[in-house]
């Protein structure tokens, strides 16, 4: 009989006591969990320090994840708690940290300020292990043992499903790009099919449409995004890549011709307008 690796047994693995950890699992309503913690890790930590009162107990560590498919969830990271301010006694100064954030400043008149420092232990799994939650109307705070499901390789961004779902981070990309033995999956089906793109500037949601043809098809487009950012893109250049997300329009069989899918590259470009609203300059 297997017996099925546990959340609990990982954290004993690092010599932390289960009894002092709080799970943790924010969703996607006010922030983007996992882009905010790649991206703005301070601003996604001080999101986590306001809770109401007695909400993480008298843990000394948040284990935090953020939702991946289906009822798992994806483990960010271990932060410790050193102690907290009650909502009676804060202080401007705690004020001052929402509003440098841009976070709610109502959490000011009704929440406790929780201390928050995240720690090295565990870091090593950060995005790479996956545990089932439950459902989404499970309690997103728990002190609940949790059933490991994967612990991805390293750069792994998990399993390609289908070409119509790829909503891609700017971060995932390199990791593709850079460990192509541990995104097996994403390298033969992106490899293998040429096609119109779409690039995303979710900094302020202006699109730039291109195509990939020829040999490497999609992937080799792309990687070369990955190695400098803008590929080229008179648009692009300048621009923060970090921001990018990549989807694909349409895909194409290797054997289309180069002009054809040029074609369909440019009947996409006056659909959604990117040449007099978005980044394509031709």
């Amino acid at each position: 009989m297997t017996t099925k690796l546990t959340f609990y047994d990982l954290l004993r693995t690092y010599g932390v006591e289960p009894s002092e950890v709080r799970l943790v699992r924010h969703s996607n309503k006010e922030i983007s969990a996992l882009d905010a913690f790649l991206d703005e890790t301070e601003k996604f930590t001080e999101y986590t320090s306001w809770q109401k009162h007695g909400k993480y107990g008298k843990s000394k560590y948040l284990a935090v994840f953020c939702p991946a498919r289906g009822t798992t969830s994806l483990f960010l990271g271990l932060w410790g708690i050193d102690g907290h301010t009650e909502n009676k006694d804060l202080m401007p100064k705690h004020l001052a940290l929402l509003q440098k954030h841009g976070l709610p400043e109502v959490w000011y008149e009704r929440s406790d300020r929780y201390n928050l420092k995240l720690t090295s232990t565990m870091l090593v799994l950060s995005q790479r292990l996956v545990i089932e939650w439950g459902k989404s109307t499970v309690s997103w705070v728990q002190s609940k043992n949790k059933d490991v499901v994967q612990i991805k390789p390293v750069n792994s961004i998990g399993d390609f499903t289908s070409f119509d779902s790829i909503l891609l981070s700017y971060t995932d990309l390199q990791k593709l790009i850079k460990d192509t033995d541990s995104n097996a999956s994403w390298v033969n089906a992106l490899s293998a099919v040429n096609g119109v793109y779409l690039i995303k500037n979710k900094n302020d949601g202006r699109l730039y449409v291109g195509s990939a043809y020829g040999k490497g098809g999609i992937l080799g487009r792309w990687a070369s995004y990955a190695k400098i950012g803008h590929a080229g893109n008179k648009l692009l250049k300048g621009l923060d890549p970090h921001y990018f997300e990549f989807s694909i329009l349409e895909i194409s069989p290797s054997t289309m011709s180069a002009d054809d899918v040029i074609a369909r590259e440019n009947r996409w470009k006056e659909c959604l307008g990117t040449r007099e609203f978005g980044l394509n300059d031709n």
